[in-house]
């Protein structure tokens, strides 16, 4: 009945079965590896790290409403380069949207498409670098006293903490949620002189990325 020991482990010689049982252990042993890999690899996704290599700004100027009341309007020119990193080192991540909200005194003046359509794909590993760059003469914006009281003061000394918040959707590969992201990146911009005289420089700044509470991110 056993003439052939490839069909049946049990009617071959005890070295044969020995590798027979062998190459069958080795088998099951890559099954699980393959299993553990796809779990660690695809179970779980690390969300995107943000970073500001670079920033300056070139106008910054607050007036206010003629009544004295709390309207007023921002003037500005600012550049920004953002670094977003997928630290997944399986995964890619798609990107359906991404903005940055610009805020001085926790109050919003402007906001970049950072992402839009279409979505963009960052591979795992990988870090994209996006420039942005926007100004207005005149935005109109609620600072109110304190926040005009804090604009005299940073003007004084020609540094202004401006806030660039992130917001977006992002997926993982093989998942199927639409992930929300946000993150604060805080920016301490020195004002630059007009004749581009001296150089000014930008301490690289790191995004704090907030804990997304949504099922499945």
């Amino acid at each position: 009945m056993c003439d052939d020991c490839e069909y049946c482990c049990s009617c071959c010689t005890p070295y044969q079965r020995f590798a027979c049982g062998f190459c069958i252990g080795l088998v099951v042993i890559a099954l699980v590896a393959v299993i553990v890999v796809l779990i660690l690899g695809y179970g779980h996704a690390a969300q995107p790290r943000f970073e500001v290599d670079d920033a300056s700004l070139a106008r910054f100027t607050v007036a206010t409403s003629p009544s004295g009341g709390s309207a007023t309007a921002i003037s500005y020119n600012l550049t920004l380069t953002l670094g977003v990193r997928n630290p997944n080192w399986a995964m890619g991540a798609t990107f359906r949207s991404l903005e940055a909200d610009y805020l001085f005194e926790d109050q919003r003046f402007d906001r970049v498409d950072v992402v839009s359509a279409p979505p963009y794909v960052l591979s795992a590993r990988k870090t994209a670098v996006f420039r942005l760059s926007s100004g207005a003469d005149a935005v109109s914006v609620v600072l109110g006293s304190a926040g005009v009281r804090a604009y005299r003061r940073q003007s004084a000394k020609g540094v202004f903490d401006v806030e660039a918040k992130l917001s977006g959707e992002v997926k993982y590969q093989l998942h199927t949620t639409w992930c929300r992201l946000e993150a604060k990146c805080p920016l301490s911009l020195q004002l630059g002189s007009p004749d581009g005289g001296a150089a000014v420089v930008f301490q690289k700044t790191t995004c704090e990325v907030l804990r997304s509470s949504q099922k499945g991110c």
